[in-house]
């Protein structure tokens, strides 16, 4: 029966293999953490575009509603007169 032997030529192919593959799985780990990271920062900017773009709309008690949209004028949108009838 013939004898396997192991030599350092051998040991040596088999480390080069296993950095080998070691390399292809750290490329695919950083591509998946590149593309979650980028899907992170883009959710979190349209969520502060649209926060940002939302026109915050309060009524009082006559029923007049005001918009604020951070301009600090006063618009009213409610009766055109008080001479009109209220519902």
């Amino acid at each position: 029966m013939g004898e396997n032997k192991i030599t350092w030529n051998d040991a040596g192919k088999f480390v080069s293999e296993l950095i080998q593959d070691a390399q292809r799985q750290s490329k695919r780990w950083f591509i998946a953490f590149v593309v979650t990271l980028v899907a992170l920062v883009g959710t979190n900017a349209y969520w502060i575009y649209v926060f940002n773009s939302y026109e915050y709309v309060s009524q009082d008690g006559e029923g007049i509603n005001t918009i604020n949209t951070g301009n600090q004028e006063d618009i009213n949108y409610g009766a055109e007169s008080e001479d009109k009838e209220e519902w």
